[in-house]
């Protein structure tokens, strides 16, 4: 019998990718169009998808290749930065 999982689209870049583009969309819109005008606005969304597709890819690709231990973004960011600065940050 095979263990089915999510993976790495449905399990960590899907969800991942929602969250962040929830808040950035359908929160903030009105009060970044209203201070920035339509182009502002615009540029400002396609900056923010681009950040945050490239994050996302970036977390999925380190939660997909390393295993993570008990302490969750600890040990993301000691495995993915080092033991030296993840202990600092």
């Amino acid at each position: 019998m095979s263990k089915k999982t999510f993976g790495t689209l449905a399990g960590v870049f899907t969800p991942t990718t929602l969250t962040i583009l929830g808040v950035i969309i359908y929160i903030r819109q009105p009060w970044v169009v209203g201070n920035a005008g339509i182009v502002g606005a615009l540029s400002i969304l396609l900056i923010s998808v681009a950040i945050t597709y490239t994050t996302a890819l970036s977390l999925s690709s380190i939660t997909t290749n390393v295993r993570i231990g008990s302490s969750g973004a600890f040990s993301i960011t000691s495995k993915s930065l080092g033991l030296e600065i993840g202990g600092a940050l």
